[in-house]
């Protein structure tokens, strides 16, 4: 029963209560119908879709949280990772990751019959031939006659490659593909030019070869292609759908937009979507792209996985998808039973983990699990090579790396949660190497002794003069001051002076693309893909902004020179060796002062057990499992209400009662 439901039924009881000729019954009765009314239930979500399957099982539903609602579900411009978890369930790929493979990442069919055959061309050219699994619907929807799905062909695939072309679109894959695909930028160019893109126009790097075939026509080796096959932005998109969703009144109706109204191939579709409040997917009837995997998985998971290897997804009927801006209330949920899986936040960290960072045994015995998640991520301090102190003075930028002491940052701010990074690439990138120590990490001898190599002895030049240095850092909530200030203390160890300057986000952003800085905290790269090639272009000389992101400004000739071997290669032995190359010439010339490979904990209930943890997937909703029994009885167990309140209120009652008769008596 909802909040709204049970105030009308409060005051309807007040109303009659109050009739009542005695203030103290009336009082109790109401006091004793809130308690029956806000007791039956405090379930926050709205009834589920369905109460059953056609089949007679259960309907199942999972429960989950999201920070904040969705910016875009159109396939073609999703890019933050809100909207990438949306969409993915409702927007399948071409290609996707095998989801128990993480180290390294493992790429997969998804709506292709196979992997796309990779061709050589007289030239230099690559050509990538692709089929698609016949067969594959989109979901029903108005847009299509009489609201019937149709079959996904090789032009759906041709046209959403066309609307990445389209400037009015935004894609952010279009700054990329357009170096590669034949004829991408002169197709994006004369539509910019002329205000408005030609839909028809035959595109000469790409061809349909067949009802379910078509061909990707390359100007130069890029074997990350594969990874862009496995992004949205590649997805098949009905041209009805988008033409359908136009945002417009038509015959009184208003239609939505097509980036809130996605018509995808996946394993589930948007049911509901009320703005801000929650998304409500429900499951695609007629879902047969993929099964669950036959292998894959460690040895240790075989109990649980094996049985569900070859089954049809998914494995629940329903998701609900519930904004909550602020941590707390997932916390007094998930404690409840009311939410599926939960992320560790600040808020709930001391009661959920102990010193030692495991589960407390509280939770423990509810059969709560507790996971450990690593982005394939990297953050840092990014030091300006066109700076004039730091630029030039390697050993300088040797000695502020060995100042800071990254494991005591990530123990104060960060709960000990995420891992000091030792090299720029992050676990399970191809090239990662786990033994490998940053030659400058934190050892603050070290770096006094550099500092001195430097030229400035206790922190001062040959005059006598201290050495000062600015910080830039994001400003705003007390948190980011304190690390502001931690990160100052840990560079004035070596008695330099540093002025910490705070920034808006987006200034600070700014800054990084004009060079307006010495030093950034709060730099990083998520990984796109899993390639090395999208860490290390980063420090590719050809890349600086404002249209690059080498907010470093690194040069090295070297480094250049390897770059441009290593990022058009397949991986080998060979490429695995230039990659270490550039770590140990990035170590040495420290453009940066590493930090951590950002990594969470998480929670999920004992009736939903953690299937993968691929963070490629984005949550991976056709792969969840949902024990609808165990959860139905655990949640009646964790919310009993107490008996002797309802003592309590009967003997208000009685007592009312007979106060009220021998009133009367004597009246």
């Amino acid at each position: 029963m909802t909040l709204r439901k049970n105030s009308r039924c409060l005051a309807l009881l007040a109303a009659v209560f109050s009739r009542s000729s005695s203030p103290c019954l009336s009082g109790a009765m109401v006091a004793l119908g809130a308690f029956f009314i806000f007791g039956c239930s405090n379930n926050p979500h709205p009834e589920p879709l369905a109460k059953v399957r056609e089949d007679g099982e259960p309907w199942k539903v999972r429960y989950s949280a999201l920070p904040e609602d969705p910016r875009s579900l159109d396939p073609q411009v999703s890019y933050d990772a809100v909207s990438r978890r949306v969409l993915e369930p409702v927007q399948e790929c071409l290609l996707e990751y095998q989801p128990f493979k993480t180290d390294p990442y493992e790429l997969t069919p998804c709506l292709l019959l196979a992997l796309p055959e990779r061709i050589e061309r007289t030239g230099g050219g690559i050509t990538y031939r692709c089929a698609l699994k016949p067969g594959i619907f989109f979901h029903n929807d108005p847009c299509f006659p009489e609201g019937r799905g149709r079959e996904v062909v090789a032009e759906d695939v041709l046209f959403a490659f066309r609307r990445i072309a389209d400037p009015k679109v935004e894609c952010p894959a279009l700054s990329t593909l357009q170096d590669y695909i034949e004829g991408f930028a002169e197709m994006f160019e004369a539509a910019r030019k002329a205000d408005s893109f030609d839909y028809s126009q035959p595109v000469s790097g790409l061809q349909v070869t067949g009802k379910y075939t078509f061909e990707i026509h390359l100007k130069a080796p890029y074997p990350q292609l594969l990874y862009w096959l496995a992004m949205h932005f590649t997805s098949p998109v009905a041209r009805e759908a988008v033409e359908y969703y136009d945002g417009k009144t038509h015959d009184g109706a208003a239609r939505d937009m097509f980036r809130f109204h996605p018509v995808g191939t996946g394993p589930f579709q948007v049911a509901e979507w009320k703005r801000n409040t929650r998304i409500r997917l429900k499951r695609n009837p007629v879902y047969r792209t993929t099964a669950f995997p036959t292998e894959g998985w460690d040895a240790d998971r075989e109990a649980l996985l094996r049985p569900l290897a070859g089954k049809a997804l998914p494995f629940v009927d329903e998701v609900n998808m519930t904004v909550f801006r602020e941590t707390i209330p997932v916390f007094l949920l998930f404690r409840q039973g009311y939410l599926d899986e939960m992320a560790v936040g600040k808020d709930a960290f001391s009661s959920l983990i102990t010193p030692s960072r495991d589960l407390s045994e509280k939770y423990k015995e509810r059969g709560v699990a507790l996971h450990r998640d690593v982005e394939p991520s990297t953050f840092f301090m990014a030091l300006n090579m066109e700076d004039p102190l730091l630029g030039t003075n390697r050993k300088l930028r040797q000695a502020l790396s060995c100042a800071f002491d990254a494991k005591s940052n990530l123990d104060i701010f960060f709960n000990s949660v995420p891992i000091v990074s030792e090299q720029l690439l992050p676990p399970g990138i191809a090239g990662y190497r786990k033994e490998f120590r940053n030659p400058y990490g934190y050892n603050l001898q070290k770096a006094k002794v550099l500092l001195a190599e430097a030229g400035y002895p206790n922190g001062k030049d040959a005059n006598g003069k201290v050495l000062e240095i600015t910080l830039d850092t994001t400003g705003g909530s007390a948190n980011e001051r304190l690390m502001a200030e931690f990160y100052q203390q840990q560079f004035e160890q070596l008695g330099i002076k540093v002025k910490v300057v705070e920034n808006p986000f987006a200034r600070l952003m700014d800054k990084l693309d004009n060079g307006g800085f010495q030093i950034a905290a709060g730099s990083g790269w998520g990984a796109d893909y899993p390639d090395p090639e999208n860490f290390y272009f980063l420090y590719y000389s050809k890349n600086l902004p404002p249209a690059g992101k080498n907010h470093s400004r690194y040069k090295n000739s070297e480094f250049d020179r390897l770059f441009e071997a290593m990022a058009t290669m397949e991986n080998s032995a060979v490429r695995d060796g230039i990659v270490l190359k550039m770590n140990d010439i990035l170590a040495e010339d420290v453009p940066h002062i590493l930090n951590m490979h950002r990594s969470s904990f998480r929670l999920s209930q004992p009736w939903a057990p953690r299937i993968q943890s691929n963070p490629l997937l984005e949550g991976g909703l056709k792969y969840v499992v949902i024990e609808h029994g165990l959860r139905e009885q655990l949640r009646t167990q964790w919310n009993k209400k107490p008996v002797w309140p309802v003592a309590a209120l009967l003997a208000m009652v009685a007592g009312s009662a007979l106060l009220a008769l021998n009133a009367r008596r004597k009246s």
